[in-house]
């Protein structure tokens, strides 16, 4: 049987119902890969340390100066009526010979799921930072990432 152009023109119409169907859906959740290396390069003179002879000088190189270098992913999907699924997970490594941070675990600085709402805010579950970080750390004079540790996390032994 030979297509017509009344057969030709409904399959048209299904497959670009299908494509704004497809693509609205897509545009509603997202996953981001996101990272931060800070690697630096240091000299120092007159330094003391094991194995070098006071008064000597060298170069080296340092993981984490500014702020701890990591990788993450992080993702949400829309559940309809302003509420949305979300999570997150970050690693923290060294620059200088790629060894996990926060002992040795693969999502060490955040691991967390949860729900978020458009209304009434987010509940989430996991490893994750102090509510505090999110408050304080912007207001830092030299901006994100200075001061913050010892101010927000002072009994924070496990790194979560």
């Amino acid at each position: 049987m030979k297509p017509t152009i009344k057969h030709t023109g409904k399959g048209i119409a299904v497959l670009l119902a299908g494509a704004l169907h497809a693509g609205t859906g897509h545009a509603q959740s997202s996953v981001t890969l996101y990272g931060l290396i800070d690697a630096s390069i240091t000299y120092a003179n007159n330094q003391t340390s094991t194995g070098k002879a006071p008064g000597s000088s060298g170069w080296a190189m340092n993981s984490g100066n500014l702020s701890s270098s990591r990788w993450g992913i992080r993702g949400n999907e829309d559940l309809g009526g302003g509420l949305a699924a979300v999570f997150t997970l970050e690693n923290g490594f060294s620059v200088n010979n790629g060894t996990f941070n926060n002992g040795g675990d693969l999502f060490g600085r955040q691991a967390y799921v949860g729900l978020s709402s458009s209304q009434y805010g987010a509940v989430t579950f996991g490893r994750q930072y102090d509510f505090i970080i999110n408050f304080v750390t912007p207001l830092g004079a030299s901006g994100p990432g200075w001061g913050g540790n010892l101010a927000m996390h002072p009994f924070d032994n496990d790194d979560s």
